[in-house]
Order: structure tokens, then sequence, then C-alpha cells
């Protein structure tokens, strides 16, 4: 049996850590296991911790099953919480599904990167669990996130990270080539609600020459759902996959 699991956001003057949800929201382990470490912090903070520095020189990247390159001489700008779709589309009812792009949302986990590790692999899986917000440029719930960033392919083989929102940082737009994968882990979130056909790759991926932003390289790690079927077999001829990711850009 399902619960609906409430909790009202304390005051401002108590958080030195992430909010918990505004709103109602159905209860899951992972909103359960999100909650214990926010509660954590909140405690954290009442006792008198040090305040958060949002400081990315703090914040280390997972490493992937099959290690990505390292960013060598460059630095962490900024780390974002993607929530959208994979798009993929279908030859023939006998046909492998092709991988056509993604369109998804960003929201900013720089200082939860930074500050609260251990929030953040928790956060994709969380992501996965609701729908985006109804307004386009509204705050990612549960976890209160703001949106910076806007993802889509300029074709089938170039991501494009396009940091057009009113909270955005300076960071122009991105335009991508993979570089680089590894296959995500095995334990990896299949899709919403444990349903699903798997996780997608974690990237390396390099700024192309017609990119006009300081950003170098991106890593899309921590990856849940994303996956198709096997085969085309009883899909429509287009059809997406809904997942999360966190990326981290560098420059």
């Amino acid at each position: 049996m399902k619960y609906l699991f409430t909790i009202a956001c304390l005051a401002a003057s108590v958080l030195a850590s992430p909010a918990p949800p505004k709103g109602t929201f159905e209860w899951t382990p992972t909103l359960a296991g999100y909650m214990d470490v926010v509660f954590s912090y909140i405690q954290q903070a009442k006792s008198g911790a040090a305040s958060p520095t949002c400081d990315l020189a703090k914040a280390a990247m997972p490493v992937a099953p099959t290690p990505l390159p390292t960013p060598s001489g460059l630095t962490l700008q900024h780390v974002a919480l993607g929530r959208g779709v994979q798009n993929y589309t279908c030859a023939n009812a006998t046909a492998t599904p092709a991988a056509v792009g993604a369109v998804a949302r960003f929201y900013n986990v720089s200082c939860v990167a930074s500050d609260w590790p251990d929030l953040l692999p928790i956060m994709p899986n969380l992501a996965l669990q609701y729908p985006l917000p109804a307004d386009p440029t509204g705050d990612l719930e549960p976890s209160n996130l703001v949106l910076t960033t806007h993802h889509y392919f300029a074709n089938t083989t170039t991501p494009v990270f396009a940091f057009d929102a009113p909270e955005s940082p300076d960071f122009g737009r991105v335009f991508t080539q993979k570089v680089n994968s590894s296959e995500a882990p095995t334990n990896s979130v299949v899709g919403p609600n444990g349903q699903g056909n798997g996780a997608v790759a974690w990237l390396y991926l390099t700024s192309r020459a017609d990119t006009v932003s300081e950003i170098k390289a991106v890593y899309r790690l921590s990856t849940a759902g994303g996956n198709p079927p096997a085969t085309c077999q009883g899909q429509d001829s287009a059809f997406s996959v809904d997942y999360s990711a966190l990326y981290w850009f560098y420059s």
C-alpha cells in the first residue's frame, strides 16, 4: 500500500543544508533515504556545524566502472542534475532502437556536490520518480532545485547544453562530442519505480570548435533509467524513455 509523504519547509534561518520538500509527495524508499540525509544535515546546522561554502574545489566526481579520462588541467565550474528523456526511433518491429538524442532540463546542484556529497548520488534516483514541473522555469521538486540549463541535440551526434535560464551561470551554449563512455554500474536504477531497461552509459564529452563558451569538458555520470528495450517489437516509430543523471562541467 502506498502513502502520501508530507513535510513542510523549515525556516530559512534554520537551514544551512538542502531544503525538504515543500509539497505532498508519494512516499518511496528513495525519498525516505533522501530525507534521512537532509535531516541529518539540518541537525548538524542546528548544532553549529560549519556553514556551507559552495566551494567546487571540494567536489569529487564518482569513478566510472570503466574509468573515464580525468579533467587534467581543467577546473570544475558547475554541477547539474538533469531530468528528461532519451529519444529513440524504430525502422521496423525487428530493428534495434536507434538513439536520436535527448531533451532535458538541468538544475543547479553545485553546492550539494561541494558541501553535501552523500546527497548527490541519491538525486538522480529521486528525480526519476517525479515529473518535471508544469512551469518550464519552475524549481525541481522535491529538492527545490533551480533551473540553469536546457539540454538537447543539434543533430544525432551533437549534444548541446544551453545556459539560457534566468538563474544560469554565464557559460553560453556548449556544443559537444562524445569522446569516451562507460557502462553504468550494475546497481543503477533501471527506470521510474524500478521499472525499465537499465541506466544509460556514463559519458565524457568535449566541446566542439563551434562552441562559444569557456566550458571544455562535460561528464554525464550517476545515470538512472534512459535505456530502450532490446528490440522495437511493440514500439512506436519514435519513442522516449525517462532518465536522470548528474552533469559535471569543466573549463
